[in-house]
């Protein structure tokens, strides 16, 4: 066996399977495409995705939000601990702090949270959560729980 027809083999070998991969998606996109269902899948999803994305980025809307759902509250935990990082990091500290104190507002223990708040941010940060606190709280969580929510953790004797 010479050189070029052991790299030969395995280059078609290559090929075949590429082919065969684009094939293989074409034929279930057509099939996919081909449901009587898809149109009205596609505009429910799309729907979904412009009230989660439509709210421009950092100003994510929690009006939609569904307090009694764990997966809901979870991704949105998940979500504004992202977005309070992304803004830290690139100075915004006003957006920061609005979504580190969204993140504590919906967390299922705000108090071992806002406690590690405490031992990672400036201080100045920190006092920052803690002051807008009830007021985001009230606005992700309505006012009946969120005055309960904030005493909670403003009352915390290690947070002073």
């Amino acid at each position: 066996m010479n050189g070029s027809s052991r790299t030969f083999w395995p280059l078609v070998a290559a090929v075949g399977l590429g082919v065969s991969f684009v094939g293989y998606c074409v034929y279930f996109d057509r099939k996919r495409r081909s449901a009587p269902d898809f149109p009205e899948k596609l505009k429910a999803k799309r729907k979904k995705q412009q009230q989660r994305g439509g709210g421009g980025g950092s100003s994510s809307s929690h009006s939609d939000l569904d307090t009694s759902n764990p997966e809901d509250m979870r991704r949105y935990f998940l979500e504004q601990i992202q977005q309070g990082e992304d803004c830290l990091s690139r100075g915004d500290l006003d957006n920061g702090v609005d979504h580190l104190a969204k993140a504590v507002a919906v967390c299922s223990q705000p108090q071992n949270l806002m406690a590690l708040f405490q031992q990672t941010l400036p201080p100045e940060l920190f006092q920052e959560i803690i002051m807008r606190l009830p007021r985001i709280a009230q606005s992700v969580h309505g006012s009946a729980s969120s005055s309960a929510l904030g005493s909670a953790i403003l009352t915390e004797p290690d947070l002073e």
